[in-house]
């Protein structure tokens, strides 16, 4: 029986420790705190590859539409190629942690790991998973924080307290002129909500500051913020995933979203990669995989995010007016998947072409 030790009780570590304990293997799942706690994300669990299917705890809803403001307001219905659920995270990620422990999974909470611990795990156990998140553990040894500084978006949230009602089983984002990035406003239930903003790039723009304006111009000033937290966004990969016995998961291994900064799907999947290859004795080929599962997602994600940011705004919304006119859902054009041929298509038809690159 090989000896895994989990670094971090988030998406990748607890799906790792699942898959790994039915596979029969040995693992201990070390966390910073109690599981569940200090989570930092806008709660939007996203399966756009149909791999996960819903999330087994948390859910408060399927969405069933996004709402996009450019210059305008844009409404897409959801389907069953848009799988977008609403959770509570929190509740998510005990629920995944009990499952762990039934399986026999050991989980050591309020137990951070330095980078003293993690040379001793490294001796003590056969392979350990880093889904730390940034910057990871691994990273602090190995000498690479300072990519994910330089290579992160930033975001900032608030949890806030009112009336969303009307906004209940739809999630909206806005792109705005002045900044690469968007903000959303995602629904947890009629009375509580998620609003936040993320920078893809850096601006002299200050984040809470441009959050504050934001609440104001969706009229939330009056709501009660209970929460107020914000972090790093890894959208790169860092150069290699696999540290002599030491393999990065999720945010640890640059798996975010560079069109939405959504990654809750590509953590687990990353996770499940990880146990995968080392129940098969093939550690070798874990980046392998994770290019085969997700690469052509990320890099396409990725194509369209530089495709987006680059356009006026102006021709960007007579871009989206035009997919809206067609009646279809997003899902049916696979944008969240990153496909930019699709935006190339309409803006060419259109004759918009000239103009996509003079923002």
């Amino acid at each position: 029986m090989q000896k895994i030790a989990i670094i971090g009780g988030g998406p990748a570590g607890l799906m790792a420790a699942i898959d790994g304990a039915k596979k029969g293997l040995y693992i201990d799942l070390y966390d910073q705190y109690n599981i569940g706690d200090h989570i930092r994300c806008a709660e939007g669990f996203f399966d756009t590859l149909n791999i996960l299917g819903e999330p087994k705890y948390g859910v408060r809803f399927k969405v069933k539409e996004i709402e996009l403001e450019i210059k305008k307001d844009y409404v897409f219905p959801c389907d069953e190629k848009t799988n977008i659920w609403m959770i509570d995270r929190r509740e998510w990620q005990i629920g995944l942690a009990a499952e762990a422990r039934e399986l026999g999974v050991h989980i050591y909470e309020n137990s951070p790991v330095s980078k003293e611990k993690l040379k001793e795990l490294s001796h003590d156990y056969d392979w350990v998973i880093d889904s730390s998140g940034v910057p990871s553990v691994t990273s602090k040894v190995y000498e690479f924080n300072q990519f994910y500084k330089e290579t992160s978006g930033i975001t900032v949230q608030y949890t806030l307290l009112g009336d969303f009602s009307d906004r209940y089983g739809s999630i909206k984002a806005a792109l705005e002129e002045h900044y690469d990035g968007y903000y959303w406003i995602f629904p947890k239930s009629n009375n509580e909500a998620n609003v936040g903003l993320i920078f893809f790039s850096e601006n002299h723009l200050k984040p809470w500051e441009e959050l504050e304006r934001i609440i104001e111009k969706e009229g939330l000033s009056t709501y009660t913020k209970t929460r107020k937290f914000g972090g790093m966004c890894p959208v790169v990969r860092p150069e290699k995933l696999v540290y002599d016995n030491i393999i990065l998961t999720g945010d640890a291994a640059g798996l975010v979203s560079a069109l939405h900064g959504g990654g809750i799907d590509n953590a687990c999947i990353s996770g499940q990669l990880a146990i995968q290859c080392i129940a098969a004795n093939n550690v070798e080929a874990y980046e392998t995989e994770i290019d085969r599962v997700l690469g052509d997602k990320l890099k396409g994600e990725k194509d369209l995010a530089d495709l987006v940011y680059s356009m006026n705004l102006g021709v960007l919304d007579g871009i989206v007016k035009m997919v809206r006119h067609t009646n279809k859902s997003i899902g049916d054009f696979g944008f969240l998947n990153g496909h930019a041929g699709a935006f190339k298509k309409f803006a060419i038809l259109k004759g918009l072409m000239p103009k996509v690159f003079q923002k």
